[in-house]
């Protein structure tokens, strides 16, 4: 059992040690509580205990919890809890011993539980009420299913946003973008890059060189920063229209052992000098998704290990650094910017924030194929966000992308540091954008074909975009008869990442954090 699987939310219960029969089973009740844990590979143990177990809720007294895996076969925990300073559990301090139990080969449905003694640590309370040191009880603690971030309180999309993120017409724009652009090259021949372009959606600079590298030259990245800029502008009107603020990129990205539901410090109104904790909708629901084995059965190891903290501090973490240090994006075109940014840093972001994709009318786990377009799929609970049909709908994707987005202003800050007045803004198509020159080379950046109200209606729009696909996927049938499935790129989370360390080495020496 790795680190991954025990992570996460428990229904934490504890029973008092009656030996006596009861015909309530009330009067055996300790406790009951939400417990989350994050355990790290070394075996230290971090998280809350907090009350009451209902998950989001406006308001939890909460216990911190250290601790280490004392054992890993069968795995063995123990861990402190302790309330936290100037609130009503304040001199709460219990000591945990526990242990997985045991997973039964022919069990069905079982979920995962720790189950161990609980001591109190020290007396709480006063007076009569006073619990005394010395109580034990036994306790369960059940894992939880992960929390979808649409179902966190406030994280939803609003309602004409998923109406809009989830429609065929937008569902097929992002996906033929991304498809096409992707196996432009090493997909696609002569004659269908001619078909392809005559429906309007041929691409004059794709992200990948004929022999397969990334293209710093072409200005492919240009593209890819500007569509995704157009797209945050459409969803982000929808919230000005409703008279609420905008969806704010990650500021950083969130890094291992982010709970899914955060609670803030704030002044207890009703007594002096103590405080409460309160839901924060605006900093919840960005916890990693747990790594189960079936995204191994499902993906491959690729989906996998950028979900661990070890990813995240090795690779993720100085990535993020490197795109924020001016040094580094002084040096860079705006097209250079993007396509890095878009395989080292944007797609394992994706990876890592993905759960499982499900049926939306099941709930079954299931993978849509890349050309299965039946419309079940549109339902607005299909928002996987680890493929171009259904990302976009997550509310996730606007966090990460409003993070990516941001990374376009840092760069002209830092060009305009460099060179004061060397780049010149400008608005096209709406959208704040630049003028082409020296680091700029794009004068029309490629979003999709026409202003984005097909004059024959969008019925037309859907026609030709699933001709489009149709066309990618004969090629790649040719593809996979020829040679087999290793002759259609699958460019996974790590692409590009050991030749980026090289590219970039020496232009981050000594750079100040």
């Amino acid at each position: 059992m790795d680190t991954e699987e025990l992570t996460g939310y428990y229904t934490y219960r504890s029973y008092l040690n009656r030996p006596e029969p009861v015909d309530d089973f009330n009067r055996l009740r300790f406790a009951e509580a939400e417990l989350f844990l994050f355990v790290q590979p070394d075996g230290t143990v971090a998280g809350t205990l907090a009350f009451p177990a209902a998950p989001g809720a406006d308001e939890k007294a909460i216990m911190d919890v250290t601790g280490r895996i004392s054992a890993w076969s069968p795995v063995q925990l123990n861990f402190t809890g302790k309330g936290r300073s100037n609130t009503a559990i304040a001199d709460f301090h219990y000591e945990y011993d526990g242990s997985i139990v045991r997973q039964w080969e022919t069990g069905i449905n079982q979920r995962l539980a720790l189950a161990g003694t609980v001591l109190r640590a020290q007396d709480h309370g006063s007076g009569a009420d006073v619990a005394k040191a010395g109580a034990t009880a036994s306790f369960v603690a059940v894992k939880r299913d992960f929390v979808e971030t649409r179902d966190v309180p406030g994280l939803a999309l609003l309602p004409d946003a998923v109406t809009m993120l989830a429609a065929r017409l937008h569902r097929l724009r992002h996906a033929v973008w991304h498809t096409v652009r992707g196996g432009w090259w090493d997909l696609l021949n002569d004659s269908d890059r001619s078909e392809i372009t005559d429906r309007g959606w041929g691409f004059a600079r794709p992200p990948f060189t004929p022999a397969g590298g990334l293209d710093l030259t072409n200005g492919a990245g240009e593209d890819f920063l500007f569509m995704h800029r157009r797209m945050i502008k459409m969803v982000r009107e929808v919230y000005r229209q409703a008279g609420l603020a905008p969806i704010q990129g990650w500021q950083p990205i969130p890094g291992p052992g982010v709970p899914q539901f955060v609670y803030t410090e704030q002044d207890d109104p009703a007594t002096p000098d103590m405080k409460i904790f309160k839901f924060a909708a605006d900093q919840s629901g960005f916890m990693v998704p747990p790594g189960e084995p079936t995204f191994i059965d499902l993906f491959g190891s690729n989906f996998v290990f950028p979900k661990t903290p070890a990813y995240f501090r090795s690779v993720m973490g100085p990535l993020q650094r490197i795109f924020r240090s001016p040094r580094y994006l002084s040096s860079l075109t705006l097209g250079a910017l993007g396509n890095l940014i878009e395989f080292t840093i944007h797609n394992p972001m994706h990876v890592r924030w993905s759960s499982l994709p499900r049926d939306p009318g099941t709930g079954a786990v299931a993978v849509r194929g890349d050309y299965d377009f039946d419309e079940k799929w549109d339902d607005p609970r299909y928002d996987f966000l680890g493929e171009f049909y259904s990302s976009h709908v997550n509310p996730l994707f606007w966090r990460l992308h409003g993070w990516v987005d941001d990374r376009i202003e840092d760069w002209y800050q830092a060009h305009e540091a460099a060179s004061p007045g060397e780049i010149e803004r400008r608005d096209h198509q709406g959208v704040p954008w630049f003028e082409p020159g020296m680091w700029v080379q794009a004068n029309d950046p490629f979003d999709w074909p026409g202003s984005g109200h097909d004059h024959d209606g969008d019925g037309h729009a859907i026609t030709v975009m699933l001709e489009v696909l149709e066309i990618v996927r004969k090629a790649e049938e040719r593809a996979v008869a020829l040679t087999g499935p290793s002759a259609v790129r699958q460019p996974g989370p790590s692409v590009g990442v050991m030749n980026f360390a090289r590219w970039i080495e020496p232009m981050i020496v000594e750079e100040p954090q």
